[in-house]
């Protein structure tokens, strides 16, 4: 028997889940994490030992904010071990689920799909290292994030933020609860669309913010009619500021001299 054609699911019924597992083995339990959740079978990695094919155990998974744990028995169907930095990975199938087990596993699934319990930024302690943020996001499918960043708790935009994905950026300059500081880490990102800084322009709650006007500015990506717009409020002594910085566009710079030099 193709052991991969008795667990990967169809495409588009497998989650990222990045939820935390514990496998159940005769040397003793060994803690791992669960991505590529589907209603069949799991991808789990981590410091896991050499696990034989069609070998059996019992995994239980939890959701990060707990109150919810899937168990189950499992076989191995692929096995990968360690190598080159990289962690093992261990590719099994769920067996023999009772309805109690597929209603737990659906209200598991739930909670990653709705963004509930966004397992790898729960994860992420605050000031993270950016390679732990940017591998939490990569564990995230981007529909998901996009969806999240429109209502983000201020422990998800820490990371969020430092997402590279233009969508991502985009849905987070609309979050309701945004804070000033966030508004200009995101204005000054180089992965920013002209769509996006024009949300920020247009926001009504950065009106008198002059750190954003000169963010958005100054950026390559914006237009020079919107660039027009964002200094169009701003005193001399911003204008001045803005020239010295050195992504300023020639046509814009030209502009603002020439303000200057009229006394507006």
């Amino acid at each position: 028997m193709n052991s991969d054609s008795t667990f990967r699911p169809r495409r588009g019924h497998r989650f990222s889940a990045g939820v935390r597992g514990l496998l159940r083995l005769s040397g003793g339990d060994c803690s791992c994490e669960a991505h590529d959740l589907s209603r069949s079978g799991v991808l789990l990695t981590g410091d896991l030992p050499t696990l034989a094919p069609d070998q059996r155990s019992d995994l239980t998974l939890t959701a990060p904010a707990g109150g919810l744990e899937f168990r189950t028995n499992v076989r191995v169907v692929r096995y990968t071990a360690a190598e080159g930095g990289a962690e093992a990975r261990a590719a099994v199938e769920f067996v023999g689920l009772s309805a109690d087990q597929r209603e737990k596993l659906e209200a598991l699934i739930a909670r990653v799909i709705e963004g509930l319990t966004p397992a790898p930024l729960a994860s992420l302690k605050p000031g993270a290292p950016t390679v732990e943020v940017r591998k939490a996001l990569d564990a995230i499918p981007l529909a998901h994030r996009v969806a999240l960043a429109i209502r983000a708790s201020a422990h998800e935009r820490e990371f969020l933020r430092q997402d590279t994905n233009p969508a991502v950026l985009e849905a987070l300059a609309r979050n309701a609860s945004l804070h000033s500081a966030e508004a200009q880490v995101i204005a000054a990102s180089p992965h920013v669309l002209p769509t996006t800084l024009e949300i920020l322009l247009a926001d009504a709650r950065w009106a008198r913010d002059e750190e954003i006007r000169r963010l958005v500015a100054i950026h390559p990506r914006t237009p020079l009619a919107l660039a027009e717009r964002a200094i169009a409020s701003l005193k001399p002594l911003e204008l001045r500021k803005i020239l010295q910085a050195s992504s300023l566009s020639q046509a814009l710079r030209e502009r603002i001299m020439r303000r200057l030099s009229h006394g507006h």
